[in-house]
């Protein structure tokens, strides 16, 4: 099973590529666990095209981790920051995924797989942009999956709650009267395994929590 991680370079996804081998990442960061990492200075467009292009492989798994939580609520609306938090957790995300595509990265019967967050699903208070751009994401996940069946290809959303890491920790100021409990890694990571051998699933939204 030959898989690519996209924006692997946080300690779970290398954890993961450790246990699985044979796996590549695109990053902007170094990272270790992976056969080859291609670095990308940043996720801008252009960007993006040209290190795909230098991918020269197939893969049965694409992974997409790319995003970024900030805390934000609608009733103190900023532009700028709803704009970039669209643009982490949804449209480069879609962006790579339509690439991996229009590139014919994928192997027959290949797959998609976008790391979303529970979040999509929350009003809380406090997470006003990240809900947005996640919901948005699983759902377009959706639509990409219709619009590719006929061609082979799942797409997939693996739907995270909070993980013990600097991004988890930091939405914590938003349950201050809720007790939390952490994704475990170890949970985690088998449950990645277990859904990235699935050859069967597709439209479906898997949760990890």
């Amino acid at each position: 099973m030959k898989s690519l991680f996209i924006g692997g370079s946080s300690q779970i996804a290398e954890d993961l590529a450790k246990r699985l081998k044979d796996v590549d990442s695109v990053s902007k960061n170094k990272c270790k666990n992976y056969s080859r990492v291609f670095r990308v200075n940043n996720y801008k467009s252009s960007n993006i095209k040209k290190i795909l292009k230098k991918i020269k492989k197939k893969y049965d798994n694409i992974v997409i981790f790319n995003g970024r939580y900030q805390n934000s609520t609608l009733s103190n609306f900023s532009k700028k920051e709803f704009k970039n938090s669209f643009y982490i957790n949804f449209e480069i995300p879609m962006l790579f995924a339509t690439e991996v595509i229009n590139n014919k990265f994928l192997n027959k019967n290949g797959s998609i797989f976008f790391v979303s967050s529970i979040a999509a699903d929350s009003t809380l208070t406090g997470n006003a942009y990240y809900s947005l751009s996640k919901n948005t994401l699983n759902h377009a996940a959706k639509i990409l999956s219709d619009e590719q069946k006929k061609r082979g290809i799942r797409i997939n959303i693996i739907s995270v709650g909070i993980v013990n890491n600097k991004m988890g920790k930091s939405t914590l100021i938003n349950f201050s009267n809720k007790k939390v409990r952490f994704v475990k890694k170890d949970n985690y990571i088998n449950k990645m395994i277990k859904t990235l051998r699935n050859k069967k699933i597709n439209k479906k939204k898997i949760f990890i929590k």
